[in-house]
């Protein structure tokens, strides 16, 4: 169940934005519009190596 509400935040733009302005504004980090846009992708990426190596008890089970 928090997987997928994690999926869900993840690939909402709204997300990225607030945490780009939590970053900025709250750490004084600057990050580049390439970065911002990079940064989504990489996220994505982070949770398919997270699926493949995780220990599923079926194929095709979500949150298995």
């Amino acid at each position: 169940m928090m997987e997928t509400w994690i999926r869900v935040q993840i690939s909402q733009p709204s997300t990225w934005r607030g945490l780009f302005l939590v970053l900025t504004a709250g750490l004084g980090i600057s990050i580049s519009p390439e970065m911002q846009n990079a940064l989504p992708n990489l996220a994505i990426a982070a949770l398919g190596v997270w699926e493949a190596l995780r220990k599923g008890n079926r194929f095709g089970e979500p949150g298995a």
